[in-house]
């Protein structure tokens, strides 16, 4: 059986609204945010200011009407290249990045010194921004993960301040598994990005790997990594399952092919154990993902087998009525 406890906490600690004060944003005033939201970055960090420019959009964001946040990715080489800190670039001090990156082994030994250097470097930079801007607000929760968490004003088309705040989340990794890893080609009915995402992490999951939304897919057990970037998982997913006809970019990129061909392609018992890992991942999945319509009625019909309590399903979903 597989353990769903730290794969359930690594879903918990990753995105959602982590502030309680953020607002949904409109697609008209994404652009406009993003420029005021680099600027006031350039103004913390001015010897970084131009490297901003590389942030790209992940997700849903500026594909939707409305998105809840923003996703963005950042090269991880602008923060630690070589193995070393660019300390001078951020204005950060070597001895308290000492201080912490011996603290986080500590505590995270399963960590790789590696993921425990970008964790010091990424919470040092929130609290940087914490006390450095009034208008912006850094959680350092998501350091673990390789994001940054920041809440941040929204600003319309004429760059005029608006009262929402948006959350900004700067994912940091490759840019090339960023985007795979937080793709998808559609948003239908209460399906979002979400959904395909999480899906592909528990067929890793299935199969004792970890999906790593920043960085790669690795060995449970060795810490190997064996994918980072997108031909290298889908060739690990076909070597995997022993998919025939195989997995393609385009079935993986969207939600509802990738449902119909996981329905196709294994059997009964493994299908189920599948969706036992992927509706469990939802169920702990806040606060506002539903579970897609094609689904429904399998969470239905094994709610108490799988134990699915519904806490975080909106009051919208038809299956709000079986929340415990």
């Amino acid at each position: 059986m597989i353990k769903l406890t730290s794969l359930l906490r690594q879903v918990l600690a990753e995105g959602g609204n982590v502030f309680g004060t953020t607002a949904s944003i409109r697609k008209e005033n994404i652009e406009s945010t993003l420029e005021k939201f680099s600027e006031s970055l350039g103004r913390i960090f001015p010897k970084k200011a131009s490297t901003f420019a590389a942030f790209e959009k992940l997700g849903s964001a500026g594909k939707k009407d409305i998105s809840g946040d923003i996703d963005l990715s950042y090269p991880a080489e602008n923060l630690i290249k070589d193995g070393k800190p660019d300390f001078e670039g951020w204005g950060l001090d070597p001895q308290e990045f000492e201080q912490r990156f011996e603290l986080i082994r500590k505590k995270s030994r399963t960590a790789s010194e590696a993921q425990s250097t970008m964790r010091a470097m990424l919470e040092m930079i929130a609290d940087k921004i914490n006390n450095s801007s009034e208008e912006m607000q850094a959680d350092p929760k998501g350091a673990g993960g390789g994001s940054i968490f920041c809440a941040y004003p929204q600003y319309n088309e004429a760059g005029e301040k608006l009262p929402d705040t948006a959350q900004i989340d700067i994912n940091v990794g490759n840019p090339e598994w960023l985007k795979f890893s937080y793709y998808s080609n559609i948003y239908k009915g209460v399906v979002k990005g979400l959904h395909r995402t999480q899906l592909m992490l528990a067929m890793f999951t299935n199969k004792g790997k970890m999906f790593k939304h920043e960085s790669g897919v690795l060995d449970k057990e060795t810490r190997e990594v064996e994918a980072t970037n997108p031909t290298e998982a889908l060739a690990l997913l076909n070597k995997l399952y022993g998919f025939e006809p195989e997995l393609t970019r385009d079935i993986i990129n969207d939600y509802f092919e990738l449902s119909d061909f996981l329905k196709k392609q294994l059997s009964p018992e493994e299908y189920k154990n599948l969706m036992k890992i992927y509706l469990k991942i939802l169920d702990f999945t806040g606060p506002s993902a539903d579970i897609p319509e094609d689904l429904q009625q399998f969470w239905i019909d094994h709610q108490d087998e799988f134990d699915l309590k519904g806490k975080y399903l909106p009051q919208s979903s038809n299956l709000y009525k079986y929340k415990k």
